[in-house]
């Protein structure tokens, strides 16, 4: 059984329709008290794989795998390690909860191979070894300058038999201290001559990578949130970008998807670094989209976002389906994912698996509920009732022209 927070609408009338849509469901400003607006119209996003030479709808993700339908058999798609063909399509979607995306951030960034800041910080350990290696050569320059000086002053306050031996302790720590001073004299020449042991040189060549921007991956950052659980969420991230070199106009897109775990009011930190772009690549636009249980929910961030009333969202599907099914003849029908996950639970399993017959008037409002298709068979169960009302319904069509009709319904299964 599945329940869903959202609706999947086509782009139906386009952007002409939604820009005559506020014309057509305007508020009665009269009201001493607006009305809630509990919906989002927004511009979303749906991906298309390829497989076997045909692009399929993908209803889920599930780790790094799109999850697609052929006939009634469910098929997952790797992508992990893998090339995979997809394609997004846009279009007008209404949504009846809201995601919070926060410190949204999106821009191009580096693999660690390539990082400027992280090849300066590894070659300053180097230089900083090799100072290490010259600090030892030092002191032990000085600690062979002392013995050689105890030994120099041994030998000539001796004399008699023990003479001779002290002479020469004292000349063997005098060649040890001048070994000594060579190998010290020798690392510190190197240390000035070589650039690689020069950290002021890898700070000029970091800052030369840096405004050369020779990015190869791509970096999207956010916290996310939701008042109303979402259980099966997966996010998409489309990166849009302008390989160096390419004439205007000519962008290219990089898409990730990966499925979340259950999000709740409590804020999650999620960032996707992803490499393999063009190197030197120009950055153009990111977008993030959150579906649960494979529908996509409005985010704050969302384009095109319009808040709306119920009556408003009713009035926008009549219409969007009407536009959709110009000359058509079809029957009413409930709009998938339109009832609240709670709302299920608060039903029996003959509720929520018993098949309905709900008649729906021109204006897709419900204007009855009964066992029977005949509609002779009135139900007032007041929870089945209220569940119903909460569901949106298309109206029929009778050559594209919106007629009463009667929608068959299992609650369980919009």
């Amino acid at each position: 059984m599945k329940s869903h927070s959202a609706l999947r609408l086509s782009a139906g009338l386009g952007l002409a329709g939604c820009l005559l849509f506020p014309a057509l469901i305007a508020a009665d400003k009269a009201a001493s008290t607006p009305p809630p607006k509990p919906y989002v119209l927004f511009m979303g996003a749906d991906l298309d794989v390829q497989r076997e030479k045909k692009y399929h709808r993908v209803e889920d993700v599930v780790g790094s795998e799109l999850k697609i339908r052929i006939g009634r058999k469910e098929f997952f798609v790797p992508t992990r390690n893998r090339s995979t063909s997809l394609k997004v399509s846009h279009s007008l979607k209404l949504s009846g909860a809201t995601v919070q995306l926060d410190n949204l951030e999106g821009g191009p960034s580096y693999t660690p191979a390539n990082d400027p800041v992280r090849k300066m910080i590894a070659a300053s350990g180097a230089a900083g070894g090799a100072a290490a290696v010259q600090d030892l050569a030092y002191g032990r320059m000085i600690q062979m300058s002392i013995l050689a000086t105890e030994a120099s002053m041994s030998a000539n306050a001796s004399s008699g038999p023990g003479a001779g031996a002290a002479q020469l302790a004292a000349a063997q720590a005098e060649q040890k201290y001048q070994e000594s001073l060579a190998q010290a004299g020798e690392m510190s020449s190197i240390i000035q001559t070589s650039s690689q042991y020069n950290t002021g040189a890898y700070v000029d060549q970091m800052q030369k990578e840096l405004a050369e921007g020779n990015y190869d991956a791509m970096d999207v950052s956010f916290k996310i949130s939701s008042p109303v659980e979402l259980d099966d969420p997966y996010m998409v991230v489309l990166f849009k970008f302008q390989e160096r070199d390419t004439k205007p106009g000519q962008e290219s897109m990089i898409i990730h998807a990966e499925a979340l775990d259950p999000i709740g009011p409590k804020p999650k930190y999620i960032r996707v670094r992803k490499g393999g772009l063009p190197r030197g690549f120009k950055y153009l636009d990111s977008e993030v989209h959150i579906f649960n249980r494979g529908m996509e929910i409005a985010t704050n961030a969302s384009s095109r976002r319009v808040e709306l009333t119920r009556e408003e969202a009713q009035q926008y599907l009549v219409i969007e389906h009407m536009g959709a099914n110009k000359d058509a003849t079809l029957p009413a029908v409930a709009v998938s994912g339109s009832l609240a996950p709670g709302r299920l639970k608060a039903l029996s399993l003959d509720q929520v698996n018993r098949t309905y017959y709900v008649k729906v008037g021109p204006d897709g409002s419900v204007v009855g509920l009964y066992a029977d298709e005949s509609c002779n068979l009135k139900i007032d169960d007041s929870m089945t009732l209220g569940a119903v009302g909460e569901v949106f319904f298309k109206p029929a069509l009778v050559k594209g022209k919106p007629v009463e009709g009667v929608a068959r319904v299992r609650l369980g299964e919009i």
